[in-house]
């Protein structure tokens, strides 16, 4: 691989990390806002955009976050085969939590590692769920949390637990995506190509980069053609 791509390689920005928690329940989440959102598949709790901004700042300083941005995804709500009749299963993504924990937001959480900030972290995050959907707790018969470190085992694409493939950043972004000239799907490598949320339009945009770089590996066989079929022509 040429060396200036490895240098630029070298300086891709990843993202904060995020924690996740699977519940197995004995009912639908009672949300305060009304019975019919227990019927859909996600529901984002931040609430503000400034909890927003002050979540991601608190995680990119090494801290967690007082209000992380829950995205509660109520799987059995939309394929009951998920749960025995009667239950629901929900996962809980976190965002946007620090990749290595350097203290907490809120001065209440001590430790500062993963393996033990993780109980107390999804204490946090149960509180915060009981908010909006008062009496959650009690119909909690399961819970597995999954932290960074955790995701990052399981899938060393999600490098310090970023579920997104990298900052989104304008420096980062469009053209730039993954690094300035390389933004076309085509790696250094002939016939090697890049796919997924590192690769423009970025995550949470469904099968888009998919779809995408399936059109840039068509138009280059056509092309590869052509050229073939012209140089027999000679």
């Amino acid at each position: 691989m040429p060396v200036q791509v490895r240098r630029k390689s070298r300086g891709y920005l990843y993202g904060p990390g995020t924690m996740m928690l699977h519940l197995a329940l004995d009912g639908p989440l009672p949300w305060a806002a009304g019975s019919e959102l227990a019927g859909f598949g996600y529901v984002h709790v931040a609430p503000y955009v400034d909890d927003l901004a002050r979540t991601y700042t608190e995680s990119q300083a090494g801290l967690l976050p007082v209000e992380p941005l829950l995205i509660v995804g109520q799987t059995s709500a939309v394929d009951p085969t998920r749960a025995p009749a009667g239950r629901h299963v929900v996962w809980i993504q976190i965002r946007t939590m620090p990749s290595a924990v350097r203290g907490d937001a809120a001065g209440t959480i001590r430790h500062t590692s993963w393996s033990e900030a993780v109980e107390p972290m999804t204490d946090r995050v149960l509180t915060k769920l009981e908010h909006y959907a008062p009496g959650s707790r009690s119909r909690i018969v399961g819970a597995t949390a999954y932290t960074p470190q955790d995701l990052e085992s399981a899938n060393p694409n999600l490098v310090g637990g970023d579920s997104v493939a990298g900052s989104h950043h304008l420096s980062q972004n469009f053209l730039f995506r993954p690094m300035s000239g390389h933004s076309g799907y085509r790696t250094a490598v002939p016939g090697l190509y890049l796919t997924g949320a590192a690769t423009w339009p970025g995550a949470g945009n469904n099968a888009t980069s998919g779809r995408l770089t399936a059109r840039q590996v068509l138009k280059d066989v056509r092309l590869r053609g052509w050229a073939s079929r012209s140089a027999r022509c000679r």
